[in-house]
């Protein structure tokens, strides 16, 4: 499990499906912004005991608050083969507690666990050009925009542009480095 003051991210549990199931497949829920497509109940669950959501290619960890109870999601997976990256996906469930930096939390700290546990040196948040809250999300942690990617996703009946932002590992270190002696100062 990874602690941060207001919510932990840890991995699925099976006894966790039968509340996950439905989020994940509310598209409400989900937002505008997501491909609108959702996965029969069996299948999430035969593929969750096959690999518990927890692979080298792909990992699905959830956001919880302090009480444990399931407010978002976010992954990681390798989207590009010969990249030394991993790309970052994330959605807030709890539709009240949207726009209170839980996001933003939850992406710091994987990013941070992502840095210190893989040898990668990018990651990769990826989302609609529409995506206003999002795009904050990515700035707030760090992220630098690189571009559009043009027609790059299929949602709601359309393709969409999707901006591309990054962090690279020596940004991370620079950025823990000022967090440290901004403490260490105080």
């Amino acid at each position: 499990m990874i602690e941060g003051s207001a919510i932990s991210i840890r991995h699925v549990r099976k006894s966790d499906l039968i509340k996950l199931i439905p989020l994940m497949n509310n598209l409400q829920m989900r937002g505008q912004y997501l491909p609108s497509s959702i996965t029969s109940p069996d299948l999430i669950e035969k593929n969750f005991d096959a690999d518990q959501m927890s692979t080298d290619v792909k990992e699905t960890l959830l956001i919880v608050d302090k009480k444990d109870n399931i407010i978002g999601s976010l992954w990681h997976f390798k989207s590009v083969p010969y990249f030394n990256a991993r790309e970052i996906g994330y959605t807030l469930y709890a539709l009240e507690q949207r726009g209170q930096g839980i996001v933003s939390e939850a992406v710091r700290l994987l990013s941070a666990y992502l840095f210190k546990s893989r040898m990668i040196n990018r990651l990769e948040i990826r989302m609609d050009t529409n995506n206003i809250a999002s795009e904050k999300v990515a700035i707030k942690c760090g992220y630098q925009k690189e571009g559009i990617s043009r027609a790059a996703n299929f949602v709601n009946g359309k393709n969409v542009d999707m901006f591309i932002y990054s962090l690279l590992r020596n940004e991370w270190e620079c950025a823990q480095e000022k967090h440290q002696a901004s403490e260490n100062n105080n």
